[in-house]
C-alpha cells in the first residue's frame, strides 16, 4: 500500500491543492497552440513549488505527465511549440530530478 507521503490526496498541501486545480484546468480545457505557454507556464510554476517530499507524488507527476503528453499532441513539423513552451518543460523536468528517485521511477513514464 501507499504511505501517506506518497498519496498527497490524503491531506493536502497547498502546493498539491495547485496540482489538482492544473489537473481540473486540462481536464477542462484541451490544450492547444493557443494557451499552451499559459499552461506551461502554470505547471513549471506549480512544480517549482512543490519542494517538500509530500507535494513530490506519483498524483502530482502524473498531472506533469498528462500536461507534457497533451503538448505533444499539438506539436508538428508545421507547427513546432515555441520556446517560451520549450523552456517551460526543460524547467518541469530539471525541477523533477530532484524529486524522490521511488516516485520518479514508479511513473516510468518521465
Amino acid at each position: 500500500g501507499q504511505t501517506w507521503m506518497e498519496d498527497a490526496s490524503v491531506c493536502p498541501t497547498v502546493v498539491t491543492k495547485e496540482f489538482n486545480q492544473l489537473s481540473l484546468t486540462i481536464q477542462n480545457q484541451t490544450i492547444s497552440a493557443e494557451n499552451v505557454v499559459n499552461v506551461t507556464t502554470q505547471l513549471q510554476d506549480v512544480v517549482s513549488k512543490a519542494t517538500e517530499v509530500v507535494d513530490q507524488s506519483a498524483s502530482n507527476l502524473e498531472v506533469v505527465t498528462t500536461v507534457i503528453t497533451q503538448i505533444s499532441y499539438i506539436s508538428s513539423p508545421g507547427a513546432p511549440v515555441s520556446n517560451d513552451t520549450i523552456i517551460n518543460v526543460v524547467a518541469v523536468l530539471s525541477s523533477i530530478q530532484t524529486w524522490p528517485p521511488t516516485v520518479v521511477e514508479r511513473s516510468g513514464s518521465m
